[in-house]
């Protein structure tokens, strides 16, 4: 049996975003023996996190696990468009839009789901909301404070680096035992 290794980030978060392009070579160097799972979190201060979050949730709900990582691979890659120096003062219509955008780029939006059925449940409870906010209970019931945070056979992994790679990890790993 493989032992899990649940990961957390934040859409808005810049380490995040190094750690995620570091994701590929983690699960095929260590996939073998731990089980990934991953999660997105939002964290209090990057203000745009939740409604990211709530995009996630909201593409997990209607087109699967699939869609929602080449959601968040295009949030990532798309970053800028929503930090907090791009929006400046925007309206919550505006930041939505952008989103809906990002969803776009990432090839998720089609004749079923549009740009608009994408805007119109955004900030649904069932199919967007209730699901983003579950989903970062599980990462404050481990202690996940900052992104991207590890938790490792059910414990969090303290003391770690965002921009670590495999070999790092392998480091990191050998003194978890």
């Amino acid at each position: 049996m493989k032992t899990s290794w649940k990961v957390f980030w934040d859409l808005q978060c810049p380490y995040s975003k190094a750690s995620w392009t570091n994701l590929p070579a983690m699960r095929e160097k260590f996939g073998g023996e731990y089980d990934f799972t991953i999660s997105i979190t939002s964290l209090a201060f990057h203000p745009q996190a939740f409604t990211a979050q709530c995009g996630a949730s909201l593409i997990e709900t209607t087109k699967g696990r699939d869609a929602v990582f080449k959601y968040v691979d295009a949030c990532f890659e798309n970053q800028d468009m929503f930090m907090n120096a791009s929006l400046g003062d925007a309206r919550k219509s505006e930041i939505d839009n952008v989103f809906a955008l990002i969803a776009e780029k990432a090839g998720i939006l089609d004749e079923k789901f549009t740009k608009e059925a994408f805007l119109a449940n955004l900030h649904d409870w069932e199919k967007a909301v209730k699901p983003a906010y579950a989903e970062h209970k599980i990462a404050l019931g481990y202690g996940v404070y900052g992104t991207p945070k590890h938790v490792i056979d059910e414990k969090l992994v303290l003391d770690t680096e965002s921009a670590w790679g495999v070999d790092e990890w392998g480091e990191k790993l050998k003194s978890l035992c």
